[in-house]
């Protein structure tokens, strides 16, 4: 797919350790770019690894032809499973997709609320399970696949 992309307000967030910028894609008479072909050119375009780009927001104006959105390049790995929102990582693959439903859990918080003393800390210890510690331990199985490569 053929596209020209062209960047604006490009600034340098030292604290977070990336470049964030403001990016328009001209595509004339073709369909709006998926989003890896947009994160390929801009890693070739700004010398970065593919994986430390983040796209998102490209929203394509009416009648086509051009389409703005965001992008993160982070300096390693790290900084972007540091800085990243959980929700991005997610999409990712990064971190694992939530389990159950949010009918499940609302059925247990209304349980919980009719439910006194010993039986209310049972059928909340039923439900719960420590999510930290899942996207915890993810984080440092995806890094670890990074070190040997």
């Amino acid at each position: 797919m053929t596209f020209i992309v062209k960047t604006r307000k490009v600034l340098l967030n030292k604290l977070l350790n990336r470049r964030q910028l403001s990016v328009e894609l001209l595509h004339p008479n073709k369909p709006t770019p998926s989003q890896e072909s947009v994160v390929k050119e801009l890693a070739s375009k700004y010398k970065a690894d593919e994986r430390n780009v983040v796209v998102y927001g490209l929203r394509t104006s009416f009648g086509g032809n051009r389409t703005t959105g965001f992008a993160l390049i982070y300096d390693t790995q790290q900084y972007l499973l540091k800085f990243e929102p959980k929700f991005r990582l997610r999409r990712r693959g990064i971190i694992p997709k939530r389990d159950g439903s949010r009918k499940g859990w609302k059925e247990v918080k209304s349980k919980l609320k009719k439910t006194r003393g010993a039986e209310k800390t049972k059928i909340y210890m039923s439900r719960k399970t420590d999510k930290r510690e899942v996207i915890r331990a993810q984080k440092e199985t995806y890094l670890k696949g990074f070190v040997g490569k």
